[in-house]
């Protein structure tokens, strides 16, 4: 068996030459496994699939996490061994049926009617060291999705930093920093039961002391580490990661903290750990855009990574809509204005984004043919100069995270209404087993 690790790279010009899932990674590294001097993919929505998974194995990332993923849909889905790809699929129980806007379209189109379209949560291959990371507000949901994936992932991450609405509105993501009784619940139900790792990723509070008081509560579930973002919840990325907060954190605690925030470059990972004292790093944005940020001899040309992406992701069949996100994410980030980029926003298949792939080098755009001038596209905002958006971005939060409280109330509410009543119904049957 040939065992291919990450830092190895193959040539990835030509479809045929990709690295197979079962020759990158296998159960030979396990005894390997910890979260010490790791550069790790960080938790992406929409981008942590299994095409930049494994793009980012081949350029040297040692971790990878999945995109977030709700406890309820994993729950709807069952595993599948896809023997054509050679890898693990969650896939719905149920088919997506198509929206009625669709079909009626459809119809007036005069074409064939649109069937259910297949939707794979989840894809991973045998020994991947990914970690699935959780969207939930419930400890016993979240141990009966965690249980679903137990045998297929290496850690189960719970994911405690999302800001978007959708999450604290739910009382998951952000909306679990104030609740850390739920968290101490739900980080305690899945390690006591699961044989897997269990870890969390936070964001910081606006005070000191209530990070720590929650990474405290953290650390006493028994996780094998905890993650944190360098940026308070209402924060957004054009503000700088406040790396200043994180070493007092990092010294009051025994566990492994990975740092999270403006990871661009390789030499990045080992300077925020040394600044911050965290044990390992991760990267998000950096990777999104060109994830040979983990290639120790410095960023490929954007081409090179874009290409090899559209092979892998091609290779696995990976939805279209997923790959052209992507790849714009790659384009835009160093030429937005390029005929390149604009060809890729209209492209319909594969090929198109091909096509424009090659516009961008035809085009001779520097940032996009030589990784030593690919460029950071953020432009910083002080803090102090975004008050009013600051200010906004915080009564908003407020007010995701009173639905967020109001419905993780009504959770713990309808099971103590349970417990009672099961309660009650014992009472009653030892009162007749009296009588009798």
């Amino acid at each position: 068996v040939v065992y291919w690790k990450a830092g190895m790279e193959p040539d990835t010009s030509s479809e045929g030459s990709l690295p197979l899932p079962h020759l990158c990674f296998t159960t030979k590294d396990a005894k390997e496994w910890s979260y010490i001097g790791k550069k790790i993919l960080a938790p992406m929505v929409r981008a942590g699939t299994l095409p930049l998974r494994i793009l980012s194995r081949k350029y040297g990332a040692d971790v990878v996490y999945s995109e977030e993923i709700i406890d309820h849909a994993i729950l709807a889905s069952e595993r599948v061994e896809n023997k054509e790809h050679q890898t693990i699929d969650f896939v719905p129980r149920s088919n997506k049926q198509p929206s009625k806007k669709k079909r009626k379209t459809n119809s007036k189109r005069g074409k064939p009617p649109l069937q259910p379209e297949i939707v794979t949560k989840f894809r991973t291959y045998i020994g991947e060291p990914v970690v699935f990371q959780m969207g939930t507000n419930d400890a016993v949901r979240a141990l009966r999705a965690a249980q679903v994936v137990e045998k297929d992932v290496r850690a189960i991450d719970i994911n405690m930093g999302c800001p978007k609405h959708f999450s604290v509105h739910a009382g998951m993501g952000a909306g679990l920093l104030s609740s850390p009784e739920t968290v101490r619940d739900i980080l305690s139900t899945l390690v006591r039961n699961l044989s897997i790792p269990v870890t969390c990723k936070i964001r910081l509070k606006d005070d000191e002391k209530e990070t720590l008081h929650l990474l405290k509560v953290i650390e006493s579930c028994g996780v094998a580490a905890v993650g944190v973002h360098a940026r308070c919840v209402y924060d957004r990325p054009r503000h700088r990661a406040s790396v200043d907060k994180i070493r007092p954190l990092t010294k009051a605690l025994s566990i492994p903290v990975l740092y999270n925030g403006d990871v661009f470059r390789y030499q990045d990972f080992d300077k925020m750990c040394e600044v911050t004292g965290c044990s390992s790093a991760m990267a998000a944005r950096g990777a999104l855009w060109n994830c040979s940020v983990f290639r120790k001899k410095g960023l490929l040309p954007v081409y090179d990574v874009a290409r090899d992406y559209i092979n892998i992701a091609d290779r696995y069949q990976n939805p279209f809509r997923n790959t052209k996100y992507m790849l714009l994410e790659m384009i835009q980030a160093q030429a937005p204005k390029s005929k390149g980029a604009k060809d890729a926003q209209v492209a319909k298949t594969s090929s198109d984004l091909r096509s424009a792939l090659e516009e961008c080098k035809r085009s001779g755009e520097p940032s996009i043919v030589d990784g030593s001038k690919c460029q950071i596209p953020v432009k910083f905002v002080e803090r102090s100069l975004d008050s009013d958006n600051i200010d906004k971005n915080r009564r908003k939060h407020l007010r995701s995270l009173k639905q967020g409280l109001q419905k993780l109330d009504e959770m713990i509410n309808r099971r103590k209404r349970k417990a009672l009543a099961i309660k009650a119904v014992d009472i009653d049957e030892k009162k007749e087993k009296t009588v009798s």
